[in-house]
């Protein structure tokens, strides 16, 4: 046979050579994500948009403001139900037991009394007269309650 040279096996393991640029390429790829990391945490606070007015958050007190208005011309214009949706909204929009609410309540219940729709009148008008009872609702509650009284004995 012929003379054959055994293998040398290395019995240390890795060579320090090769340990080294590992851990060096280990410690550069951990670098880069933690660099990452801090910027994509930082992004949103470090990039604030300026908002254009139209795109600024409305603060619920603008709103109550403008379907107030909103309403009322509506209503000085003679379109009752489109003044009857923002008066709805306005009431939506407010804390319970306050003046504000009550308004709201009785301009649409009077909107509804205009409109000849008193079974509807007399939702409002009620939720007007719980909110602030000195609100002078009682004399459209009256009329009211005598129209749906004279159908309803009709029937």
């Amino acid at each position: 046979m012929t003379n054959q040279r055994p293998e040398i096996i290395p019995t240390e393991g890795v060579s320090k050579k090769l340990k080294a640029v590992v851990l060096t390429l280990t410690a550069v790829t951990l670098l880069a994500f933690v660099a990452l990391f801090a910027k994509l945490a930082t992004k949103p606070a470090s990039q604030k948009k300026v908002t254009p007015n139209a795109q600024r958050p409305v603060s619920n007190q603008e709103l109550i403001a403008e379907y107030q208005e909103v309403g009322t011309r509506l209503m000085n214009a003679g379109l009752k139900e489109q003044a009857i949706d923002q008066f709805i909204k306005l009431w939506e929009m407010q804390n319970f037991g306050t003046p504000e609410r009550a308004k709201a309540a009785q301009a649409v219940g009077g909107l509804y009394t205009d409109l000849g729709n008193c079974q509807e009148a007399l939702i409002w008008l009620f939720r007007a007269e719980v909110a602030d009872s000195a609100m002078p609702v009682q004399p459209l509650i009256d009329s009211c309650l005598a129209k749906v009284r004279s159908i309803q004995s009709k029937q």
